[in-house]
């Protein structure tokens, strides 16, 4: 019961959270504290995907562990209990994620990894089930292995992928874990014919559900970016996506094991059919995240400035001109996001039931 008691006043304190996040933002104060924090372990990657820029980014010096658990502390007497997601480039390129993890878990901040699922070998899976992760996400953008492969730009990854899913997923159950197993896919023209047999895949492998994110810009993309994407779909192909996506939104009120909303997968069709269409000042990164580059930078968004550093108070950073002046270019940008960061706020009921649910 005490674990319920603290469950439920943790949710709550989200949930005013969430409430004071949507005032700051139209009032350009920070009266509230971030929410969406994402550690960028590193930006090395064995793969080259299509939608994704990092693997050709110049690599920078990484934080070292003992800088990570420094970072974890800082965060914890600022917000409290928290949820991190730990991000790359393959961050299982590093050795030490395991070690991270375990950290986290031991001070009661709940860790989740975003992976392609090719560098996770051999007794790995039982030390990660054994760290205390809280959720696992492994890339899956198609069924057949040659569109999942073309798109992540590696031949065979795609039977790495399935394996490391399946083995994860039945020691997680053997073991009695916790642990909730996601499968991100990247909604485009080049899979939209696979996106209905993911969602029975999902099922059938018994995963906690699949996770559709519409393609979005790459981090060295131009801001007309999808005029030049392969991955994009042509304009011929709009109705038969959005057909796919009314059938997405059908199995999902039917109970299908999609975690995006509806509301969420009706906003895919308005922006495939028009990108640069957006309301004015309805990004809210600059008052939901926080984010760590590998080389230790604090940035609300990673297209902008940073507004600290690792080593900094971070309530003061949060605070300070630095980044009012940064929330100020944030509202003012007119970069053709991913649509993630703009329609899909969670609704307060929403974000409450997933605090609940992960804690």
């Amino acid at each position: 019961m005490s674990r319920y008691r603290r469950s439920l006043g943790w949710a709550f304190r989200q949930g005013i959270n969430h409430i004071a996040q949507g005032i700051s933002c139209r009032y350009d104060v920070p009266w509230c504290r971030p929410s969406k924090i994402i550690f960028c372990l590193t930006l090395r990657c064995n793969l080259k995907c299509k939608m994704c820029g990092i693997w050709k980014s110049p690599k920078t010096s990484e934080l070292t562990l003992e800088e990570w658990k420094n970072v974890i502390v800082k965060l914890k007497s600022w917000l409290g209990p928290f949820r991190v997601q730990l991000a790359g480039g393959e961050i299982f390129i590093r050795d030490d994620i395991f070690d991270l993890v375990a950290f986290a878990s031991a001070n009661n901040v709940l860790t989740g990894i975003v992976s392609n699922g090719t560098m996770l070998e051999g007794e790995q899976a039982e030390k990660l089930i054994d760290s205390g992760l809280g959720y696992f996400d492994v890339s899956l953008d198609g069924v057949k292995p040659e569109t999942h492969d073309y798109i992540r730009g590696c031949k065979g990854v795609h039977e790495k992928a399935i394996s490391v899913i399946r083995r994860v997923n039945q020691l997680r159950k053997r073991k009695g874990s916790d642990l909730v197993m996601y499968a991100p896919v990247i909604v485009c023209g080049y899979n939209m014919n696979e996106l209905i047999e993911l969602v029975r895949f999902v099922e059938d492998e018994d995963l906690d559900a699949v996770m559709f994110n519409p393609l979005g810009p790459a981090c060295d993309a131009d801001t007309r970016w999808w005029e030049r994407s392969d991955l994009w779909p042509e304009r011929g192909e709009l109705g038969k996506l959005n057909h796919i996506i009314d059938q997405l939104i059908s199995m999902k009120m039917h109970g299908a094991r999609i975690i995006n909303s509806v509301d969420q997968l009706h906003a895919m069709k308005a922006y495939f059919s028009d990108p640069s269409s957006r309301g004015a000042n309805s990004c809210m990164v600059g008052m939901t995240n926080f984010l760590l580059s590998a080389d230790g930078d604090v940035h609300l968004c990673f297209k902008m400035p940073p507004i600290g550093k690792h080593t900094d108070p971070f309530p003061k950073v949060w605070a300070s001109q630095t980044a009012r002046n940064v929330r100020r270019e944030i509202r003012e940008c007119t970069y053709e996001c991913s649509p993630g960061n703009l329609p899909y706020r969670r609704s307060l009921l929403r974000e409450i039931e997933r605090y609940l649910r992960f804690n």
